[in-house]
Protein backbone atom coordinates (compact mmCIF):
# COMPACT_ATOMS: atom_id res chain seq x y z
CA UNK A 1 0.00 0.00 0.00
CA UNK A 2 1.12 3.17 -1.29
CA UNK A 3 1.68 5.54 2.15
CA UNK A 4 0.05 8.97 0.60
CA UNK A 5 1.63 10.66 3.93
CA UNK A 6 5.35 9.39 3.52
CA UNK A 7 5.34 10.40 -0.62
CA UNK A 8 4.67 13.77 0.47
CA UNK A 9 6.83 13.98 2.92
CA UNK A 10 9.29 13.25 -0.01
CA UNK A 11 8.08 15.46 -1.75
CA UNK A 12 9.64 18.07 0.00
CA UNK A 13 13.37 17.72 -1.79
CA UNK A 14 11.39 18.55 -5.27
CA UNK A 15 10.15 21.39 -3.64
CA UNK A 16 13.51 22.45 -2.27
CA UNK A 17 14.90 22.02 -5.67
CA UNK A 18 11.72 24.25 -7.82
CA UNK A 19 12.17 26.81 -4.98
CA UNK A 20 16.45 27.18 -4.97
CA UNK A 21 15.94 26.96 -8.90
CA UNK A 22 13.80 29.78 -9.07
CA UNK A 23 16.02 31.77 -6.97
CA UNK A 24 19.01 31.50 -9.12
CA UNK A 25 17.98 34.13 -11.68
CA UNK A 26 16.64 36.47 -8.94
CA UNK A 27 20.28 37.31 -7.90
CA UNK A 28 21.56 36.56 -11.36
CA UNK A 29 20.69 39.58 -12.74
CA UNK A 30 20.54 41.88 -9.32
CA UNK A 31 24.47 40.72 -9.57
CA UNK A 32 25.26 40.91 -13.00
CA UNK A 33 26.10 44.65 -12.96
CA UNK A 34 29.50 44.18 -11.11
CA UNK A 35 31.41 41.33 -13.33
CA UNK A 36 30.37 43.71 -16.43
CA UNK A 37 30.76 47.13 -14.39
CA UNK A 38 34.00 47.84 -16.67
CA UNK A 39 31.87 47.14 -19.50
CA UNK A 40 29.13 49.33 -18.87
CA UNK A 41 31.47 52.15 -17.23
CA UNK A 42 33.36 52.81 -20.22
CA UNK A 43 30.34 52.50 -22.66
CA UNK A 44 28.15 54.90 -20.97
CA UNK A 45 30.96 57.03 -19.96
CA UNK A 46 29.66 56.72 -16.49
CA UNK A 47 31.16 57.30 -12.68
CA UNK A 48 31.51 54.62 -9.81
CA UNK A 49 28.63 55.86 -8.01
CA UNK A 50 26.33 55.98 -11.36
CA UNK A 51 27.34 52.12 -12.04
CA UNK A 52 26.75 51.06 -8.29
CA UNK A 53 23.09 52.84 -9.09
CA UNK A 54 22.06 50.52 -11.81
CA UNK A 55 22.63 47.63 -9.38
CA UNK A 56 20.68 49.75 -6.59
CA UNK A 57 17.57 50.30 -8.90
CA UNK A 58 17.31 46.25 -9.28
CA UNK A 59 17.31 46.50 -5.41
CA UNK A 60 14.74 49.21 -5.35
CA UNK A 61 12.61 47.15 -7.33
CA UNK A 62 13.32 44.44 -5.33
CA UNK A 63 12.44 45.84 -2.09
CA UNK A 64 9.43 47.77 -3.38
CA UNK A 65 8.03 44.35 -4.35
CA UNK A 66 8.84 42.50 -0.84
CA UNK A 67 5.61 43.52 1.07
CA UNK A 68 2.66 43.02 -1.40
CA UNK A 69 4.71 39.50 -2.47
CA UNK A 70 4.89 38.86 1.18
CA UNK A 71 0.77 39.80 1.81
CA UNK A 72 0.04 37.33 -1.35
CA UNK A 73 2.78 34.76 0.19
CA UNK A 74 0.31 34.15 2.99
CA UNK A 75 -2.94 34.12 1.30
CA UNK A 76 -2.97 32.84 -2.47
CA UNK A 77 0.24 30.62 -2.27
CA UNK A 78 3.34 30.11 -3.18
CA UNK A 79 3.04 28.85 -6.87
CA UNK A 80 1.69 31.84 -8.77
CA UNK A 81 4.22 33.75 -7.03
CA UNK A 82 7.20 32.18 -8.27
CA UNK A 83 5.92 32.30 -11.89
CA UNK A 84 4.80 36.08 -11.81
CA UNK A 85 8.20 37.14 -10.45
CA UNK A 86 10.25 35.06 -12.70
CA UNK A 87 8.31 36.01 -15.88
CA UNK A 88 8.40 39.78 -14.85
CA UNK A 89 12.14 39.60 -14.15
CA UNK A 90 12.73 37.74 -17.50
CA UNK A 91 10.84 39.75 -19.91
CA UNK A 92 12.33 42.95 -18.50
CA UNK A 93 16.12 41.76 -18.87
CA UNK A 94 15.41 41.19 -22.49
CA UNK A 95 14.23 44.90 -22.72
CA UNK A 96 17.63 45.68 -20.72
CA UNK A 97 19.35 43.99 -24.30
CA UNK A 98 18.20 47.29 -25.84
CA UNK A 99 18.73 50.04 -23.20
CA UNK A 100 20.06 52.74 -25.19
CA UNK A 101 21.04 55.30 -22.27
CA UNK A 102 21.92 54.96 -18.13
CA UNK A 103 18.37 56.04 -17.71
CA UNK A 104 16.86 53.63 -19.50
CA UNK A 105 18.85 51.07 -17.69
CA UNK A 106 17.75 52.28 -13.91
CA UNK A 107 14.03 52.23 -15.15
CA UNK A 108 14.50 48.78 -16.54
CA UNK A 109 16.25 47.27 -13.63
CA UNK A 110 13.65 48.78 -11.11
CA UNK A 111 11.34 46.92 -12.76
CA UNK A 112 12.63 43.41 -13.24
CA UNK A 113 13.76 43.79 -9.26
CA UNK A 114 10.33 44.30 -8.76
CA UNK A 115 9.41 40.84 -10.08
CA UNK A 116 12.51 39.71 -7.96
CA UNK A 117 10.98 40.76 -4.98
CA UNK A 118 8.11 38.25 -5.49
CA UNK A 119 10.46 35.38 -5.00
CA UNK A 120 11.67 35.92 -1.08
CA UNK A 121 8.61 35.95 0.36
CA UNK A 122 7.24 33.10 -1.67
CA UNK A 123 10.32 30.64 -1.66
CA UNK A 124 10.63 31.53 2.54
CA UNK A 125 6.91 30.55 2.79
CA UNK A 126 7.46 27.70 0.71
CA UNK A 127 10.39 26.54 3.13
CA UNK A 128 8.59 27.16 6.09
CA UNK A 129 5.24 24.77 4.98
CA UNK A 130 7.26 21.96 3.94
CA UNK A 131 10.30 21.40 6.10
CA UNK A 132 10.24 21.23 9.81
CA UNK A 133 12.05 22.75 13.00
CA UNK A 134 14.91 20.44 12.82
CA UNK A 135 15.44 20.99 9.17
CA UNK A 136 14.54 24.47 8.45
CA UNK A 137 17.06 26.28 9.08
CA UNK A 138 19.83 24.03 7.20
CA UNK A 139 17.29 23.85 4.45
CA UNK A 140 16.55 27.86 4.33
CA UNK A 141 20.59 28.03 3.98
CA UNK A 142 21.20 25.78 1.28
CA UNK A 143 18.03 27.64 -0.68
CA UNK A 144 20.02 30.67 -0.07
CA UNK A 145 23.07 29.20 -1.89
CA UNK A 146 21.29 29.70 -5.54
CA UNK A 147 22.21 33.55 -4.64
CA UNK A 148 25.80 32.62 -5.02
CA UNK A 149 25.23 30.28 -7.76
CA UNK A 150 23.26 33.14 -9.82
CA UNK A 151 26.75 35.73 -8.98
CA UNK A 152 29.23 32.90 -9.60
CA UNK A 153 27.20 32.61 -13.55
CA UNK A 154 27.44 36.00 -13.95
CA UNK A 155 31.44 36.42 -12.61
CA UNK A 156 32.51 33.69 -14.80
CA UNK A 157 30.45 33.74 -17.72
CA UNK A 158 29.22 37.22 -18.65
CA UNK A 159 32.97 39.07 -18.85
CA UNK A 160 33.76 36.33 -21.67
CA UNK A 161 30.39 37.14 -22.77
CA UNK A 162 30.78 40.99 -22.99
CA UNK A 163 34.41 40.93 -24.92
CA UNK A 164 32.87 38.77 -27.44
CA UNK A 165 29.37 40.09 -27.88
CA UNK A 166 28.79 43.13 -26.09
CA UNK A 167 27.48 43.75 -22.67
CA UNK A 168 23.76 43.99 -23.78
CA UNK A 169 23.74 40.31 -24.78
CA UNK A 170 24.46 39.47 -21.29
CA UNK A 171 21.36 39.91 -20.42
CA UNK A 172 19.35 38.48 -23.30
CA UNK A 173 20.89 35.33 -21.69
CA UNK A 174 19.52 35.75 -18.62
CA UNK A 175 16.28 36.69 -19.75
CA UNK A 176 15.76 33.48 -21.39
CA UNK A 177 17.04 31.66 -18.73
CA UNK A 178 14.60 33.28 -15.88
CA UNK A 179 11.76 32.74 -18.24
CA UNK A 180 12.68 28.91 -18.54
CA UNK A 181 13.10 28.66 -14.88
CA UNK A 182 9.74 30.29 -14.27
CA UNK A 183 8.14 27.50 -16.65
CA UNK A 184 9.88 25.12 -14.50
CA UNK A 185 8.55 26.22 -11.40
CA UNK A 186 5.10 26.38 -12.69
CA UNK A 187 5.30 23.17 -13.13
CA UNK A 188 6.74 21.23 -10.11
CA UNK A 189 5.73 23.68 -7.63
CA UNK A 190 2.57 22.14 -5.22
CA UNK A 191 0.78 23.91 -2.28
CA UNK A 192 1.39 21.87 0.63
CA UNK A 193 -2.04 19.33 1.02
CA UNK A 194 -4.92 20.87 2.66
CA UNK A 195 -5.99 18.19 4.96
CA UNK A 196 -3.73 18.19 8.29
CA UNK A 197 -1.30 15.55 7.66
CA UNK A 198 0.84 16.55 11.31
CA UNK A 199 0.98 19.30 13.25
CA UNK A 200 4.17 18.16 15.11
CA UNK A 201 7.62 20.26 15.00
CA UNK A 202 8.91 16.83 14.31
CA UNK A 203 7.46 16.48 11.15
CA UNK A 204 7.58 18.48 7.51
CA UNK A 205 4.48 19.30 6.25
CA UNK A 206 2.01 21.36 7.66
CA UNK A 207 -1.83 22.58 6.88
CA UNK A 208 -2.15 25.82 5.13
CA UNK A 209 -4.10 27.77 8.04
CA UNK A 210 -5.90 30.51 8.39
CA UNK A 211 -4.28 34.00 8.73
CA UNK A 212 -5.53 37.33 10.22
CA UNK A 213 -6.16 40.48 8.11
CA UNK A 214 -2.99 42.43 6.57
CA UNK A 215 -4.05 45.08 8.60
CA UNK A 216 -3.26 43.08 11.93
CA UNK A 217 -0.68 41.01 10.33
CA UNK A 218 1.50 44.25 9.53
CA UNK A 219 0.83 45.57 12.79
CA UNK A 220 2.04 42.58 14.78
CA UNK A 221 4.92 43.00 12.83
CA UNK A 222 5.68 46.40 13.15
CA UNK A 223 5.35 46.28 16.99
CA UNK A 224 7.86 43.51 17.71
CA UNK A 225 10.96 45.24 19.08
CA UNK A 226 12.53 42.12 17.63
CA UNK A 227 11.66 41.91 14.10
CA UNK A 228 13.01 45.97 13.87
CA UNK A 229 16.64 44.67 15.30
CA UNK A 230 16.82 41.80 13.08
CA UNK A 231 15.18 44.14 9.99
CA UNK A 232 18.59 46.55 11.07
CA UNK A 233 20.99 43.88 11.39
CA UNK A 234 20.47 42.81 7.94
CA UNK A 235 19.91 46.44 6.20
CA UNK A 236 23.63 46.79 7.80
CA UNK A 237 24.98 43.56 7.14
CA UNK A 238 22.95 44.05 3.23
CA UNK A 239 24.88 46.99 2.37
CA UNK A 240 28.52 45.50 3.16
CA UNK A 241 27.45 42.41 0.97
CA UNK A 242 26.08 44.59 -1.96
CA UNK A 243 28.81 47.14 -1.68
CA UNK A 244 31.58 44.76 -1.99
CA UNK A 245 29.82 42.91 -4.93
CA UNK A 246 28.85 46.12 -6.59
CA UNK A 247 33.16 47.15 -6.46
CA UNK A 248 34.92 44.11 -6.04
CA UNK A 249 35.75 43.54 -9.79
CA UNK A 250 36.71 47.50 -9.96
CA UNK A 251 38.27 47.38 -6.97
CA UNK A 252 40.49 44.42 -8.13
CA UNK A 253 41.02 45.83 -11.86
CA UNK A 254 41.72 49.96 -10.81
CA UNK A 255 44.00 49.28 -8.02
CA UNK A 256 45.30 45.77 -8.13
CA UNK A 257 45.49 46.09 -12.04
CA UNK A 258 44.07 42.62 -12.73
CA UNK A 259 42.10 41.58 -16.34
CA UNK A 260 38.68 42.35 -16.16
CA UNK A 261 38.40 37.81 -16.15
CA UNK A 262 40.77 37.51 -13.24
CA UNK A 263 38.78 39.90 -11.05
CA UNK A 264 35.67 38.16 -12.59
CA UNK A 265 36.89 34.76 -11.01
CA UNK A 266 38.01 36.26 -7.86
CA UNK A 267 34.63 37.65 -7.97
CA UNK A 268 33.64 34.00 -8.11
CA UNK A 269 35.17 32.90 -5.18
CA UNK A 270 34.18 35.38 -3.37
CA UNK A 271 30.45 34.10 -4.02
CA UNK A 272 31.57 30.48 -3.87
CA UNK A 273 32.59 31.46 0.16
CA UNK A 274 28.77 33.11 0.58
CA UNK A 275 27.78 29.29 -1.26
CA UNK A 276 29.00 27.31 1.77
CA UNK A 277 28.41 29.97 4.40
CA UNK A 278 24.92 30.15 4.27
CA UNK A 279 24.11 26.40 4.78
CA UNK A 280 27.13 26.41 6.93
CA UNK A 281 25.42 28.83 9.06
CA UNK A 282 21.90 26.63 9.09
CA UNK A 283 23.69 23.83 10.24
CA UNK A 284 25.35 25.38 12.95
CA UNK A 285 22.51 26.51 14.14
CA UNK A 286 20.49 23.69 13.79
CA UNK A 287 22.83 21.35 15.31
CA UNK A 288 25.78 22.96 17.24
CA UNK A 289 24.21 26.41 18.85
CA UNK A 290 21.07 25.72 18.81
CA UNK A 291 20.80 29.85 18.26
CA UNK A 292 19.70 31.50 15.04
CA UNK A 293 21.11 35.12 16.60
CA UNK A 294 24.06 33.79 17.80
CA UNK A 295 25.31 32.43 14.61
CA UNK A 296 24.23 35.37 13.09
CA UNK A 297 26.50 37.59 15.44
CA UNK A 298 29.48 35.41 14.62
CA UNK A 299 29.07 36.27 10.58
CA UNK A 300 28.85 39.84 11.23
CA UNK A 301 31.68 40.13 13.61
CA UNK A 302 33.83 38.21 10.79
CA UNK A 303 32.51 39.92 8.38
CA UNK A 304 33.53 43.54 10.25
CA UNK A 305 37.13 41.98 10.72
CA UNK A 306 38.09 41.51 7.12
CA UNK A 307 37.08 44.66 5.86
CA UNK A 308 38.84 46.21 8.69
CA UNK A 309 42.09 44.03 7.32
CA UNK A 310 41.37 45.22 3.68
CA UNK A 311 41.23 48.70 4.51
CA UNK A 312 43.72 49.10 6.58
CA UNK A 313 46.06 46.99 4.38
CA UNK A 314 44.56 46.71 0.95
CA UNK A 315 46.86 45.98 -1.20
CA UNK A 316 50.03 45.42 0.24
CA UNK A 317 47.54 42.22 1.66
CA UNK A 318 48.98 40.20 -1.74
CA UNK A 319 48.12 37.02 -1.84
CA UNK A 320 46.61 36.91 1.41
CA UNK A 321 43.79 38.86 0.22
CA UNK A 322 41.96 36.17 -1.55
CA UNK A 323 41.57 34.05 1.33
CA UNK A 324 40.17 36.66 3.13
CA UNK A 325 38.00 37.37 0.16
CA UNK A 326 36.86 34.29 0.50
CA UNK A 327 36.06 34.51 4.02
CA UNK A 328 34.12 37.59 3.32
CA UNK A 329 32.36 35.78 0.72
CA UNK A 330 31.06 33.17 3.57
CA UNK A 331 30.28 35.69 6.21
CA UNK A 332 28.76 39.06 4.24
CA UNK A 333 27.43 37.10 1.86
CA UNK A 334 26.72 33.84 3.92
CA UNK A 335 23.69 35.21 6.45
CA UNK A 336 21.21 35.51 4.09
CA UNK A 337 19.34 31.97 5.50
CA UNK A 338 19.50 32.46 9.30
CA UNK A 339 18.31 36.34 8.57
CA UNK A 340 15.28 34.42 7.04
CA UNK A 341 14.77 31.64 9.06
CA UNK A 342 14.88 34.27 12.25
CA UNK A 343 11.97 36.38 10.79
CA UNK A 344 10.16 33.53 10.23
CA UNK A 345 10.35 31.77 13.29
CA UNK A 346 9.99 34.76 15.11
CA UNK A 347 7.02 35.81 13.36
CA UNK A 348 5.66 31.56 13.18
CA UNK A 349 4.39 29.86 10.12
CA UNK A 350 1.10 31.79 9.87
CA UNK A 351 2.38 35.06 9.26
CA UNK A 352 6.06 33.93 7.84
CA UNK A 353 5.16 35.63 4.62
CA UNK A 354 3.58 38.82 5.59
CA UNK A 355 6.78 39.03 8.17
CA UNK A 356 9.23 38.52 5.41
CA UNK A 357 8.21 40.59 3.13
CA UNK A 358 7.76 43.65 5.52
CA UNK A 359 11.26 42.95 7.23
CA UNK A 360 12.88 42.60 3.95
CA UNK A 361 11.14 45.66 3.26
CA UNK A 362 13.24 47.43 5.34
CA UNK A 363 16.36 44.88 4.86
CA UNK A 364 16.48 45.50 1.58
CA UNK A 365 17.32 49.27 1.35
CA UNK A 366 20.74 47.61 2.46
CA UNK A 367 21.12 46.38 -1.07
CA UNK A 368 19.67 50.00 -2.82
CA UNK A 369 22.29 52.13 -0.10
CA UNK A 370 25.21 49.37 -0.49
CA UNK A 371 26.56 49.96 -3.90
CA UNK A 372 26.10 53.69 -4.46
CA UNK A 373 27.22 54.26 -0.74
CA UNK A 374 30.58 52.55 -1.89
CA UNK A 375 30.93 53.62 -5.11
CA UNK A 376 30.18 57.44 -3.92
CA UNK A 377 32.82 57.13 -1.12
CA UNK A 378 35.26 56.03 -3.92
CA UNK A 379 34.54 58.75 -5.81
CA UNK A 380 34.55 61.87 -3.49
CA UNK A 381 37.79 60.47 -1.36
CA UNK A 382 39.75 58.42 -4.31
CA UNK A 383 40.30 55.74 -2.62
CA UNK A 384 38.87 52.35 -1.83
CA UNK A 385 40.29 52.52 1.89
CA UNK A 386 37.12 55.06 3.13
CA UNK A 387 34.90 52.35 1.40
CA UNK A 388 36.43 49.50 3.22
CA UNK A 389 35.96 50.71 6.59
CA UNK A 390 32.75 52.49 5.90
CA UNK A 391 32.05 48.33 5.14
CA UNK A 392 33.50 47.17 8.63
CA UNK A 393 31.25 49.95 10.72
CA UNK A 394 28.15 48.73 9.18
CA UNK A 395 28.76 45.05 9.80
CA UNK A 396 29.88 46.10 13.48
CA UNK A 397 26.18 47.59 13.65
CA UNK A 398 24.62 44.51 12.50
CA UNK A 399 26.25 42.57 15.44
CA UNK A 400 25.26 45.18 17.88
CA UNK A 401 21.26 45.11 16.89
CA UNK A 402 21.83 41.22 17.42
CA UNK A 403 22.81 41.49 20.44
CA UNK A 404 19.77 43.08 21.74
CA UNK A 405 17.13 40.31 19.99
CA UNK A 406 14.87 38.16 22.02
CA UNK A 407 15.56 35.06 19.75
CA UNK A 408 13.04 32.97 21.83
CA UNK A 409 10.15 35.93 21.83
CA UNK A 410 7.62 34.68 18.97
CA UNK A 411 4.77 36.81 17.49
CA UNK A 412 2.55 33.33 17.63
Amino acid sequence: MVNTRETVYRYRWVIMGVLWTAFIVVYAYRLSISPLAPFIKEDLNLTSAQVGSIMSAASFGYMIGMFPAGWAADRIGVRWLLVIGELVGGIFLLVLFTAPSYTSALIIMAIAGFGGGCLMPATTKGVMVWFPVRERATVMGFKQTSVNIGGIITATALPGLALTLGWHFAFLFLGILAILIGAISFILYREPPVPVLSQSNDNAITTVEGVPAVNQSVFKILKSRDMWLVAVAGLTLLIVEFGVIAHLVLYLTEVLFLPVVAAGFILAVTEAGGFLGKPGSGFLSDRVFGSRRNVYMLWGGIACAMCLLIALWGGSLSWALYPILFILGVTAIGWGGIHLTLVAELAGKELAGTATGTVMLITVAGGVIGPWFFGYIVDISGSYQLAWLACAICAAVCVLALLFVREEKSLT
